[in-house]
């Protein structure tokens, strides 16, 4: 395998290749025959996760009991993946889990394009929620394959809404209505945050992209952080912190926040009154909150962008084939399988995610059950809205990303304004894009 000689988008990413063993997995040592291919797979899940991609992967090998799949899981980031497919020795097929290093490892010749598996008699683009399949996608071509998405949407306490006066079935209908909400929820004690109407976000992207502000132009050659769609979601974010008590106040509360899986989550125990998150909180509520009375729905529009109604943003899980993959055609096999309505389903199920195949959004297994199940629909619904964004795969996406979040910090900080702090990252960020063909 040829890479780039230029590896500045790698450099992105810290100690990739210093200081780490490779994982270990999970092998069954079994008497080889000469038609069995041993497929290396590394993923991303641990804990339960992993179990569930196991039982998926099991799944196959009785499909397909020529394939032995040797899943090493529990990479919690890249940088084992990215180390080993630099030194030549990557797996057969991986997850990414972090998907802002496609655009890098794909404008480094490292990642086997995917555009042979689609528009075919099996699969076409029109299969899939569109962009699930953008966000993999460099340059115009196919670089991963997703399994399963993420979708956000916004919670909200109803026995907090009834406390304020607000009614508890009706979310705010704008974004200027939810800026009010937000206010009127928090509630202060002794010149102290006791409860605080909205969980402030690290990732703004949610926000900034219900304005209608996009990273990229439609080319992806140019960013456009500082449009002015961008600069009014940074705008109101900035507001609203201040409406809630300031930052210095909210990130003081918020610092204490417990972990988000866990009985101990801020929303769960009455903490913050709303807050945007994905389709796994209605199972997690089963689990760690079950008497919780809540409700969710799209992030509202702004009250002069009705046409971004049914707002989400969209992440997920993606398997890539590195280059050096010793056993191309295997993997791709079972990356076509992994969009049949079975795997979908079975691994949706499991892991409480969206399947990214428009046909089996509609799965009475997925909406039908348990209650949390009516909400988890919510997440099924939201995954087919024409504003359905997603980060761009760019050469630069991890510096894009960092920026941004420095940008949250300063305008929240007030070292900055809203269009200086987005002026400053656009030029940054295009400078470093402008670097690449």
């Amino acid at each position: 395998m040829k890479l780039n000689k230029t590896v500045r988008q790698l450099s992105l990413f810290a100690a990739i290749a210093f200081g780490t063993t490779l994982p270990t997995g999970c092998k069954v040592e079994i008497q080889s025959r000469a038609e069995d291919v041993h497929l290396q797979v590394w993923t991303m899940w641990n804990g339960q996760e992993e179990k569930n991609i196991l039982a998926v992967f099991a799944r196959y090998h009785e499909l397909h009991p020529n394939i032995f799949i040797e899943n090493h899981g529990g990479l919690l980031d890249d940088t084992k993946t990215i180390r080993a497919i630099v030194a030549n020795v990557p797996p057969d097929l991986c997850t990414l889990t972090d998907p802002l290093v496609l655009g890098p490892l794909a404008a480094n010749n490292a990642l086997l394009p995917l555009d042979d598996l689609l528009n075919t008699e099996t699969y076409k683009e029109s299969d899939f929620v569109p962009a699930s399949l953008k966000q993999c996608r460099f340059k115009g071509r196919l670089y991963a394959m997703p399994y399963l998405i993420d979708c956000t949407a916004l919670f909200w306490n109803k026995k907090l809404f009834k406390e304020a006066g607000l009614d508890p079935e009706r979310p705010p209908s704008t974004m200027e209505e939810l800026q009010q909400y937000a206010k009127k929820l928090t509630k202060v004690e002794n010149n102290e945050i006791a409860i605080l109407g909205l969980q402030p976000l690290t990732d703004v992207m949610p926000i900034l992209c219900v304005f209608g502000g996009r990273l990229t132009d439609p080319s992806e050659k140019n960013v456009t952080v500082n449009s002015e769609k961008m600069t009014e979601g940074m705008s109101w974010y900035l507001e609203t912190v201040k409406a809630m008590g300031g930052y210095e106040k909210v990130n003081a509360f918020s610092s204490g926040f417990g972990q988000a899986q866990s009985a101990n989550n801020p929303f769960f125990v009455g903490k913050v009154a709303m807050m945007v998150s994905g389709e796994w909180i209605p199972f997690w509520t089963t689990k760690y909150s079950s008497n919780l009375d809540y409700g969710v729905a799209a992030l509202p529009p702004p009250a002069n962008h009705p046409e971004r109604t049914g707002t989400t943003w969209l992440g997920g899980n993606m398997f890539a084939i590195p280059r050096a993959s010793k056993h191309v055609k295997e993997a791709k096999e079972i990356l076509i399988w992994m969009q049949s309505e079975e795997a979908q389903t079975l691994l949706a199920k499991l892991n409480n995610n969206v399947p990214n195949q428009l046909s089996v959004l509609g799965s009475p297994e997925l909406r039908q059950g348990e209650p949390y199940k009516k909400k988890f629909s919510v997440f099924l619904d939201l995954a087919k809205s024409k504003n359905a964004e997603y980060f761009p795969a760019i050469p630069v996406s991890g510096l894009l990303n960092g920026e941004l979040l420095n940008a949250r910090d300063v305008v929240l900080n007030l070292e900055k304004s809203p269009k200086q702090a987005l002026n400053d990252t656009q030029a940054r960020v295009q400078r470093e894009l402008g670097r690449y063909p």
